[in-house]
């Protein structure tokens, strides 16, 4: 099938290969054999589920931030511990 010794030939077929299935770094393509429409739905779902993962990053952050630097919410969940480990626990459920 492929021998030992390099030719000029072997590379002008992968290159001429190459260019018949499209470059997967180019972003065209996920794997051979997919179609153009099947490709665009998951490049759209690979798009919604990082969407979703960086609204969840930024509403933790923000609650986080308004729980450490607002003082009334701070000093609320340092007195009552019952208070934070229902809060600590809620998540879970």
């Amino acid at each position: 099938m492929y021998t030992a010794s390099s030719s000029s030939s072997s590379t002008i077929g992968m290159e001429n290969a190459k260019m018949i299935k499209g470059d997967i770094e180019e972003g065209e393509v996920l794997y051979p054999g997919l179609g153009y429409g099947e490709n665009q739905l998951r490049w759209g779902f690979i798009r919604k589920v990082y969407g979703i993962l960086s609204a969840q990053l930024i509403l933790t952050t923000l609650v986080s931030l308004a729980t450490v630097l607002y003082t009334p919410i701070n000093d609320t969940l340092r007195n009552n511990s019952g208070l934070l480990l229902l809060f600590a626990i809620l998540p879970l459920i």
